[in-house]
């Protein structure tokens, strides 16, 4: 594997400084390999080739992730959890439902299908009058 150019270095360097104090120009600012890179204005196989750049990032992403977790949650967001987590079920089991409801049409219908087969409409008596004569009695 080809190393980085000196610039491709700095460029890089200076785009995880960025990255890190939150001064992202270019990206959303998360700290991924291909932030870093579009931050830094390489393509994401040219940052690849920087590993010692890339165990900087990997070891500032793994610290800012457990200080994420290490942080209080607030009570707001655990009540928007919980909210979202009862919206959830109710729409598990109103999926549910309709899986059950279609599951029970199929199977009456399975079973009303010969039934409406045999079923013939009743015949009535039509008195066998020529069309023309009906065609006369609708015009009066």
């Amino acid at each position: 594997m080809k190393p980085v150019s000196a610039s491709t270095e700095r460029a890089l360097r200076a785009a995880l400084i960025r990255l890190v104090s939150g001064n992202a120009a270019r990206t959303d600012g998360r700290l991924t390999i291909a932030g870093l890179a579009r931050e830094a204005g390489v393509s994401r196989a040219t940052a690849n080739r920087a590993p010692v750049i890339l165990a900087e990032l990997r070891r500032v992403a793994e610290a800012a992730k457990l200080s994420r977790l290490e942080e209080p949650r607030s009570p707001q967001n655990a009540t928007e959890r919980d909210r979202r987590e009862r919206e959830n079920v109710v729409a598990q089991h109103i999926q549910a439902r309709a899986l059950l409801h279609r599951a029970d049409e199929r199977r009456i219908g399975a079973r009303m299908r010969p039934l409406l087969y045999e079923i013939k409409p009743p015949q009535r008596d039509v008195p066998s009058v020529p069309p023309a004569t009906l065609l006369a009695r609708h015009r009066r």
